[in-house]
């Protein structure tokens, strides 16, 4: 299954690589999670006068010495968006106002806290996850270049881990294996800066 995965987002990623420069309309960014310091980015590509498909990628780096606290994330999602009645539609596929859509998610992660002032009860997860849902968001205008996209996601989330101890000589050997946990509620939020290429 994560093989898969992966194949399918990299496959993805290259069609979106390769015609991203000639058809994305806009590029943006997440807001808190750039202000967090995690670097992501998302470009958004016209299919027809109300169907757009909207990609992005993000990475958290986060290490900790003290206490070897880690919390390191990579992901990358893909969606499709139905604008309700665009505003600002313009000839060059400008588009604002409310939309809806299914949305892809995968990512990999490794995660680990220190919890009760105690190593002996601080672990690590390493793992990865995939998601699915309908994602509902705003754009709202601000100029022929700039908006403000904010949307929110409600779907499933499997997430798929090895744990670990935090820290000490044992840090690299999993007290568990492919342990497994299921999540139905948010999975995804932004507010984003939109750029739009071509006014």
């Amino acid at each position: 299954m994560k093989s898969y995965c992966i194949h399918v987002i990299m496959a993805c990623a290259l069609l979106l690589g390769l015609t991203g420069a000639s058809l994305a309309q806009s590029i943006k960014t997440n807001v808190p999670l750039l202000l967090t310091g995690s670097p992501n980015i998302g470009i958004e590509t016209t299919l027809t006068r109300q169907l757009t498909l909207d990609a992005e990628v993000m990475w958290m780096p986060y290490m900790f010495k003290k206490h070897e606290e880690v919390f390191r994330a990579s992901m990358g999602s893909i969606e499709c968006r139905y604008h309700v009645n665009p505003a600002h539609y313009y000839t060059n596929d400008s588009w604002d106002g409310f939309y809806v859509g299914p949305y892809a998610l995968y990512g990999q992660f490794n995660i680990g806290r220190y919890r009760h002032h105690d190593m002996d009860r601080s672990f690590r997860r390493k793992g990865w996850g995939v998601s699915g849902g309908l994602t509902a968001g705003y754009k709202f205008y601000l100029s022929p270049r700039f908006k403000i996209d904010i949307n929110v996601g409600l779907g499933y989330a499997h997430l798929q881990y090895n744990k670990y101890k935090l820290g000490g000589e044992y840090a690299d050997f999993p007290l568990e294996q492919k342990a497994t946990k299921a999540w139905i509620g948010p999975t995804k939020f932004g507010v984003y800066l939109v750029y739009n290429i071509f006014r």
